[in-house]
């Protein structure tokens, strides 16, 4: 028999590539080669997988920005190399998100909750690593700190259309949104690690400019 977290990863792909409302428990079943019989007998109905394969969705976003985290040099270059993974992959979540509050509005509520609890949460822990690193002020309200960044991360990759400029690439503006954020935060360590960061990210996106030419 197949493994129940095969069938969650296999449904995870195909909602994430075929969209969330086309995909059919027949589909899911055939791309498989079990019976539908045995879909519903392990999760009784779509709703079930879909919630399942979405915070499988979600758990492997973590894996990722736990792996691409590792060589980071401080909670900075983190902070932005996180940040920058989301933007990059916002498409996808975005279209997933949308089908979601459309089609399946009980899991978009709890899927969203559970996910902003948690990103909530590590911002926070990001930022008292940085305040006690001595790469942020101390007398920052983390509080609010975690809703202007959270809110304008998320303007930023939902509203694209309404924020930036024209002749400005969605990286470019991510980049100085970002960057001017952590800037009002910052000590004078921590704007050293930004200007550092800013010189080895725009010596990386030129040399794939040439690289393109």
């Amino acid at each position: 028999m197949i493994q129940r977290d095969h069938i969650i990863d296999q449904a995870m792909e195909m909602f994430a590539t075929q969209g969330i409302k086309a995909v059919r428990m027949d589909d899911i079943a055939r791309s498989l080669g079990v019976s539908k019989r045995t879909l519903y007998e392990q999760f009784g109905d779509k709703q079930g997988l879909l919630l399942l394969a979405m915070n499988r969705y979600f758990e492997r976003m973590q894996q990722r920005y736990a792996e691409m985290t590792a060589s980071a040099r401080n909670v900075l270059e983190e902070m932005f190399m996180v940040l920058g993974e989301v933007m990059a992959s916002s498409e996808v979540t975005n279209r997933m998100a949308a089908n979601l509050k459309k089609f399946y509005p009980e899991v978009h509520d709890k899927l969203t909750e559970a996910y902003l609890c948690k990103r909530t949460e590590e911002l926070r822990l990001r930022l008292e690593k940085g305040i006690a690193d001595g790469l942020f002020v101390r007398d920052i309200n983390i509080e609010l700190a975690i809703s202007v960044l959270y809110y304008t991360a998320s303007a930023l990759v939902v509203r694209r259309d309404l924020i930036i400029p024209k002749g400005m690439s969605e990286r470019e503006a991510f980049v100085q949104i970002v960057s001017n954020f952590f800037r009002g935060i910052s000590t004078a360590r921590g704007l050293e690690l930004i200007d550092d960061y800013l010189t080895r990210y725009h010596l990386s996106s030129n040399n794939e400019e040439n690289k393109e030419i």
